[in-house]
This record gives structure tokens, sequence and C-alpha cells, in this order.
């Protein structure tokens, strides 16, 4: 019987890298993938932020709303567009039901967060 010398033989030390090295490149193929949904969860926390923003401002105006929305860009660079407006709400002449819509462009696909609440002038 022949004696082996401690340690890994060379073939033993190729597979090993090799499999390492399989496994690195499956990793590194998700990074965009995690890039991509990193921004999108950014954006719409931005988005539901200044929704929040805006729909507050408005119920402590406590006044009604025109049912034709209105539009500004919170940010500079019109990265976010925010529409707001009201509507009545039928069988309640003193309620009216605003909207706060927030919608952003991420590649070629639009994305949107909307709040609604209730309000009483």
């Amino acid at each position: 019987m022949r004696h082996r010398p401690p340690g890994l033989s060379l073939v033993e030390v190729l597979v090993s890298f090799g499999v390492l090295a399989v496994a690195i490149l499956g990793l590194l193929g998700c990074m965009p993938a995690a890039a991509r949904v990193q921004k999108v969860s950014t954006m719409s926390s931005q988005a539901l932020y200044q929704a929040e923003q805006k729909l507050d401002d408005l119920l402590h105006q406590n006044q009604r709303l025109s049912g034709v929305a209105q539009v500004d860009y919170p940010y500079s660079d019109a990265s976010l567009r925010r529409r707001w407006w009201g509507e009545s709400v039928d069988g309640h002449p003193n309620l009216q039901l605003v909207q706060v819509e927030v919608t952003w462009v991420e590649g070629v696909r639009s994305h949107q967060s909307v709040l609604r609440s209730y309000l009483i002038p």
C-alpha cells in the first residue's frame, strides 16, 4: 500500500477553483438585477414620501379641491410628477375624496403611487 503525502492534489485544487469561479460568476450575474430593484425601491419610497407630504398639506388647508388635477414636480430634475384633485362623494355633500398620485419613469416602465383620503371642509 502506497502512502500519500498530506494535502490536496493539483486536480482537487483546480476543481475547487472551478466550482468557486462558477459560483462567483452566478452571483455577479445577479448584481444588475439587484441594482435595478434597489433603484425602483428608492424611487418608490421617495414617491410615497412626496405623496404623503402633499396629502398632509391638502388636509391641513381644509379646503375643497377642484375636480381638475393640479400638477407639480417636487424635484428640480422632474424625476417625479405629482398630481392631486378632489372628487365629490355620492350621497355625502360635505365629504370629498382627495387623491394624490405620484408617477415616475424607470427605464421604459412607468410607476405610480396613489394615496387617497377623505376631507370634510
